[in-house]
């Protein structure tokens, strides 16, 4: 059997560079010939990680994720154009709003059809009108012309692309992000997890993951840590990830007197272990694609408040296996963190249903099937062409 022959192209970081691990690890090799290139920081460690699975080509490139730089992202596209057409791919999945952008302008004219997955576009809540337009402009010329198919992660990426007028109904594809169902916390020991964060051991536990960024809203998290440790003195509040907002965050938690429970450890390997020991996990973004951790908490029986948006709300239905609030409303994080804390019944039902939804919606063989289908239907639209 002839393989298809697949370029999958992103950032190394985050979600993405998991989802990245997650198809390497997943996709039928028998089916796929698969090569990755590997971008921004951390490219060099994942694209080494990658090239150790058999049969796969790996290579690592620097990109800026964060801004425009014309010179080293012209040279990424004569890169990117180099590589799909010497390597006659044929197909490409981008990832990713920029590496999404360039990629599609370097397979310009080759002929080989780009699936493209933002992972939540860059018009998303919280950029100004005018940069949002901007780039849903730049979206909606990338999705007429250079896009054979885009992937989203959740409906609510569809609903807000067509919002901006990105790309007809057609074009689009929602595939939720899915896991290994992990039910179980027997291997972690917790005591031993508990005082290597020095923290007491009959403590309580509050948690979150994620880049100390605008997105994630780490000072709403503080602000909500300083209302719940007013009324539950015991809890401390733990955050997993590094950014720049990471002194602004321990400053806040120096003023409002909790700077003592209120512990931000920077990258942390073990995330599972880390969400193990945790008495409710509280994720207060302003913005989401589809995010992994919401599952991986879910997954492992951590009672879930997560601020209502597109994409938290596909996984958490409020009431039922968690709970939603209001962006920007730490007060209502708090709320419903200390409705969790002091109603362990209440938990176990959020957990046990958190739990049957995993493995009932949100499995990595269903997303990986999912994606598959996507290639060959996508590689059949091809050849009859």
């Amino acid at each position: 059997m002839i393989r298809i022959r697949i370029l999958e192209i992103g950032k190394s970081t985050a979600g993405i560079g998991t989802y990245l691990r997650w198809l390497a690890n997943g996709l039928d090799l028998d089916r796929f010939q698969l090569t990755f290139a590997c971008l921004s920081e951390k490219s060099a460690e994942l694209a080494a990680e990658l090239r150790s699975i058999k049969d796969i080509k790996a290579v690592s490139w620097s990109m800026n994720r964060f801004k425009v730089d014309l010179f080293s992202d012209l040279l990424l596209v004569l890169r990117i154009a180099h590589l799909i057409r010497t390597e006659k791919f044929d197909l490409v999945h981008a990832h990713g709003s920029k590496a999404g952008f360039l990629v599609r302008i370097a397979a310009l004219g080759s002929g080989v059809p780009v699936i493209y997955s933002p992972h939540c576009f860059a018009f998303h809540a919280g950029v100004s009108p005018g940069i949002a337009n901007f780039l849903a402009l730049l979206e909606r010329f990338a999705a007429r012309f250079l896009t054979a198919r885009i992937i989203t992660v959740s409906d609510g990426e569809q609903t807000l692309a067509h919002r901006f007028r990105v790309g007809s109904p057609t074009l689009f594809s929602t595939v939720h992000t899915g896991i290994d169902p992990v039910f179980s916390t027997h291997s972690v020991d917790k005591a031993s997890q508990k005082a290597a964060l020095h923290l007491p051991p009959n403590s309580l536990l509050v948690g979150a993951v994620g880049r100390l960024g605008k997105q994630k809203a780490p000072l709403d998290f503080v602000q909500m840590a300083a209302l719940v440790h007013a009324q539950m003195p015991q809890t401390h509040f733990v955050w997993a990830g590094s950014g720049p907002l990471e002194d602004e965050a321990n400053a806040l938690a120096e003023s409002l007197g909790i700077r003592d429970v209120c512990h931000f450890i920077g990258e942390y390997k073990n995330v599972p272990a880390l969400l193990a020991i945790m008495d409710c996990f509280v994720l207060p973004s302003l913005w989401e694609g589809f995010p992994i951790v919401l599952l991986e908490a879910m997954a492992i029986g951590v009672p879930i408040v997560a601020t209502d948006i597109p994409g938290n709300d596909e996984s958490i239905l409020s009431g039922t296996n968690g709970w939603l609030v209001p962006p920007k409303n730490p007060a209502a994080l708090a709320d419903k963190a200390l409705h969790l804390l002091k109603n362990p019944a209440q938990a176990a039902v959020f957990v046990a249903a958190g739990q049957k939804r995993i493995e009932n919606e949100f499995t990595r063989a269903k997303m990986l099937s999912s994606i598959q289908i996507i290639y060959q239907s996508v590689f059949d639209e091809r050849k009859q062409k």
